[in-house]
């Protein structure tokens, strides 16, 4: 139900010890209302983006591309094609993205996983075969090392038909 987590104190990061874990599972209740927390491990990436996809009433079916976590509102760097897609546009999509030159090994930064990240954005694209979903989104999208992967850290589904 809550959209931004990190907004509301949902989300407490470098939790050490269990003392720490007991306090910000407190913290998170406390500021969420909630009656369960998940707990995650951390992980490090190279950078993290978002991944959505929505049904736009005058279009249809888009994916889109943009810079992750709390950058999304901040940059407005991003790309969108009709869903689904195929490999080639998500790279594609990729290129178009600024933030993402960051990911590609830039200034001797260590290069993301971006064939991944490719396989992400098409996977998420075929939400389009499915009538039941009318949004998801991915923030963040991790993106591990090259050859690592991407992990999803948050995601938020909206059906067909609900508000």
């Amino acid at each position: 139900e809550i959209a931004h987590k990190s907004d509301v104190g949902g989300v407490v990061l470098d939790v050490r010890d269990e003392q720490a874990l007991i306090s910000a599972i407190q913290k998170i209740k406390q500021a969420t209302k909630a009656a369960h927390v998940l707990v995650q491990p951390m992980i490090a990436g190279v950078g993290e983006v978002l991944v959505g996809y929505r049904i736009d009433p005058d279009v249809g079916p888009l994916v889109m591309l943009a810079a992750g976590g709390v950058m999304t509102e901040v940059y407005r760097d991003r790309s969108l094609r009709l869903a689904p897609v195929d490999i080639k546009e998500a790279r594609e999509m990729i290129g178009e993205i600024k933030m993402v030159t960051a990911l590609s090994g830039f200034r001797g930064r260590p290069a993301g996983d971006l064939d991944a990240l490719a396989h992400a954005i098409v996977a998420l694209s075929h939400l389009a075969d499915d009538p039941n979903v009318a949004e998801a989104e991915i923030n963040p999208l991790i993106v591990r090392p090259a050859g690592q992967g991407v992990t999803a850290v948050d995601a938020l589904v909206k059906l067909a038909g609900k508000a």
